[in-house]
């Protein structure tokens, strides 16, 4: 994935917990400062076929013949990109939920869904989004870094 990313990357931020916004924390895998805005990352290694979409609680994994169920992985980013977007309102902030190359959506991917293999042209389409000035940006990603915490960080 870090192949894939690098082209996109002005800075990032891994393993970070911020305020949720209303009063709890949330920890958020990957954060990524691009020309756009930032990019949330989340990435699930989970193999065989994936049935889920927009508004269904849980999501179901078939492998081996075998059925489990797992809770919708875009509610967490969704819950994710918002508290960011409370820290820096006027930033656009994308989302990405990754899964494994072997990963496959028989029924379709839902948006904001990326299988390893197909991320980079996922993320095409940033390419076609607004740039950003560089001083707002700079301004916005110390914002979220001065306030981001390590596992072993207080909150302040």
């Amino acid at each position: 994935m870090k192949i894939i990313l690098q082209p996109h990357i002005k800075d990032e931020m891994k393993h970070i917990i911020i305020p949720d916004g209303i009063g709890g924390l949330l920890e958020i895998e990957h954060l990524i400062l691009l020309d756009q805005g930032i990019l949330l990352i989340e990435s699930y290694p989970m193999s065989g076929n994936l049935f889920g979409g927009e508004t269904i609680d849980e999501w179901s994994q078939i492998i081996n013949g075998r059925s489990y169920k797992f809770s919708n992985p875009l509610r967490r980013i969704r819950t994710s990109r918002q508290a960011i977007k409370s820290l820096v309102p006027k930033m656009p902030v994308f989302c990405r939920v990754v899964f494994n190359s072997d990963s496959v959506f028989p029924k379709g991917k839902p948006e904001d869904v990326s299988v390893l293999s197909s991320l980079a042209d996922d993320l095409s389409v940033l390419n076609s989004e607004k740039k950003i000035t560089q001083q707002h940006s700079l301004q916005d990603w110390q914002l979220i870094k001065n306030i981001a915490r390590k596992d072993d960080q207080g909150i302040a």
